[in-house]
């Protein structure tokens, strides 16, 4: 980096509703994703970029951050946390780290995104324009369900259009949408004010734009909101294809140290199955994310469905695509699930598949 910079912040402060029952037990950015928890992956990236001093923005369950990471030295990195002793927003969240940070420019990060995004590349571009804030984009086919990032040749950013009806759209124009990743100088983070509320969306970047000190970084960089169990399962396939360049193992299947797969048990189609767990006798495993300790029982099928930690599945049950089911839960022998339901925390469901949680 021509101008290096060394230090991000991390908003890990969201309680991932989207994504319960998984999110009752872990926060967001510890569920796991292929041999490692989310939020790892954002670090081995910033890592590989020369950002060695990462501050976690912390609101719902701070502690099982600290207590896997600590300071950071194990990981080769210096990590410190604050906690928002209120929902502050995402400036808020900034403005809470501020004593943490050294002053300069900081990269700021959402806790949910996956990407593979040149940071060399951004700097570049934000040195080179003079930015205040730069904001990275990333394209979209319809942005009607998203907030439009409109800019002028030069690439500072003209307006913003919150789910732009088609009549708002100009013909040939590039749809670009925020990535969740921003470069912010000190004069844009002075802007935030301290202990408030205070949405870098929606407070900061406008009052930038209008000053003509915030730019767009417009990136075909790999880019992914894991916030939903659709877009978690697909984060993990993903990874394992090598759709998106991680420090994780990519391969048809990852199967974690001290899981037995019987003999005659088929685990493939890009399947992820965490350490320690049982995969029984003519079962299926395909497509799908088995959490740690799952024990899968014989001829059970779990299709492109994703299992917490300890879920117990019974001798030929079938669990289908687009099924989420809690840390603990039991599943009957012989039951059936399918389509879109959520099995709660610690849930039992007998044969006939009662006692299972509807879609939240």
């Amino acid at each position: 980096m021509s101008r290096h910079v060394t230090q991000a912040v991390v908003l890990v402060g969201g309680e991932g509703r989207r994504l319960r029952p998984l999110t009752d037990t872990r926060p967001k950015p510890m569920m796991p994703l292929v041999d490692r928890p989310f939020v790892e992956h954002q670090l081995d990236h910033l890592r590989r970029f020369g950002v060695h001093d990462v501050v976690f923005s912390c609101g719902y369950r701070p502690d099982a951050l600290e207590a896997h990471f600590g300071d950071g030295a194990g990981i080769g990195m210096r990590i410190g946390y604050v906690v928002d002793p209120e929902p502050l927003g995402t400036a808020g969240a900034v403005r809470n780290a501020e004593p943490l940070l050294h002053g300069g420019d900081v990269l700021v990060l959402n806790g949910d995104i996956l990407t593979d995004l040149d940071l060399d590349a951004l700097l570049q571009a934000h040195a080179a324009s003079g930015a205040t804030a730069t904001i990275v984009l990333t394209p979209v086919d319809d942005p009607s369900a998203y907030g439009l990032v409109r800019l002028r040749v030069d690439r500072a950013v003209e307006e913003f259009l919150e789910k732009p009806t088609p009549d708002q759209l100009r013909p040939g124009e590039p749809f670009l949408i925020n990535a969740g990743t921003y470069l912010l100088g000190d004069a844009a983070r002075a802007l935030i004010p301290e202990g408030v509320s205070c949405s870098i969306e929606r407070d900061i970047f406008p009052r930038l734009a209008e000053q003509g000190v915030l730019y767009g970084f417009p990136s075909d960089a790999y880019w992914r909101d894991i916030g939903t169990p659709a877009s978690y399962l697909d984060a993990h396939l993903d990874v394992l294809s090598g759709r998106v360049a991680t420090a994780a193992p990519a391969g048809e299947v990852h199967v974690a140290p001290g899981t037995v797969v019987a003999p005659d048990a088929e685990v493939g189609d890009l399947a992820t199955v965490g350490a320690d767990a049982q995969i029984g006798p003519g079962s299926v495993v395909v497509r799908s994310v088995v959490g740690t300790a799952c024990r899968v029982g014989a001829g059970a099928q779990v299709r492109g469905a994703i299992l917490g930690a300890g879920v117990v599945v019974g001798a030929g049950a079938r669990i289908g695509p687009g099924v989420v089911v809690g840390d603990g839960a039991e599943i009957a022998p012989g039951a059936v699930l399918e389509g879109d339901v959520r099995v709660p925390t610690n849930g039992v469901v007998d044969a006939a598949g009662e006692g299972v949680a509807g879609a939240r």
